[in-house]
């Protein structure tokens, strides 16, 4: 009966020694293959990610709801008379000369970065205009064209209230104005950069339909739409070979989105 159970525990160690080896076996084995196995490529995209969107909240009022940073879209004209102006054809007929005291209308886009802070908001401005004027007053059919493109940085008071129904704001920008003259079908042209101002006042219109704004704010994320009633001026260039295109204040109207 000893014997037997001597050779039952000879025979369990022995058992007990394989497991321990094959167990240590395979494990070695999966390191070796967990080692040398090429990194796993992440397959994912950025469409297989989650982004949170917290809805806006279109019944706070707009100094509530209002980011830091936003955009602005304006499209408006400005009734421009250069009538300071001496033709470039030939150096001595007056705007007057030509055009009479006519205005004519330059139409104007601008794009806007705005930085809201607490005392209000600051903008920076790119824009084109665009506008013609044509009369035979002096004897000659006569065409003037100007082209605009300018920059501008610009002060709006917008956050004196809850919502801002009325803004003066002030702005002052360098423009450069491409002067085309025709006489007799003759063309000329000339360049000429000055540095402009202009001030005014932007009419909130939201009022006017409550739930369209609201619908508005929560879709395109369009935050005010204003009427731009403005004064603008035209300093003379530093440059005295220039023709003269200084204005007094010229009026112009617009209408203003805001992002």
């Amino acid at each position: 009966m000893k014997k037997m159970n001597l050779r039952l525990k000879a025979y369990d160690l022995l058992t007990a020694t394989l497991v321990c080896l094959i167990t240590t076996l395979i494990v070695s084995t999966a390191v070796a293959a967990e080692e040398d196995a090429p990194p796993v490529e992440d397959y994912r995209t950025a469409s297989d990610l989650v982004e949170l969107h917290y809805p806006v909240n279109v019944q706070a009022p707009y100094k509530q709801r209002r980011e830091t940073n936003g955009f602005m879209f304006d499209a408006g004209y400005e009734n421009v008379m250069l009538d300071r102006y001496v033709s470039i054809a030939d150096f001595k007929t007056f705007y007057q000369e030509m055009f009479g005291e006519t205005e004519f209308p330059l139409v104007n886009v601008d794009f806007s970065y705005k930085y809201n802070f607490i005392l209000g908001s600051l903008l920076a401005t790119v824009g084109y205009g665009y506008g013609s004027i044509s009369d035979d007053a002096s004897g000659v059919k006569r065409t003037l064209t100007l082209t605009k493109v300018r920059g501008s940085v610009s002060y709006l008071a917008d956050n004196m209230f809850n919502e801002p129904y009325v803004v003066p704001y002030g702005t002052i920008g360098y423009q450069n104005l491409g002067i085309e003259e025709k006489a007799d079908d003759v063309g000329y042209s000339h360049a000429v950069d000055t540095i402009y101002y202009q001030m005014g006042l932007l009419f909130q219109l939201d009022w006017l339909d409550p739930s369209y704004s609201k619908r508005t704010i929560s879709e395109y994320s369009l935050q005010n739409t204003y009427l731009d009633v403005f004064m603008s001026k035209y300093e003379p260039s530093s440059n005295s070979e220039d023709p003269d295109t200084s204005t007094d204040f010229m009026f112009g109207a617009g209408i203003r989105l805001e992002f």
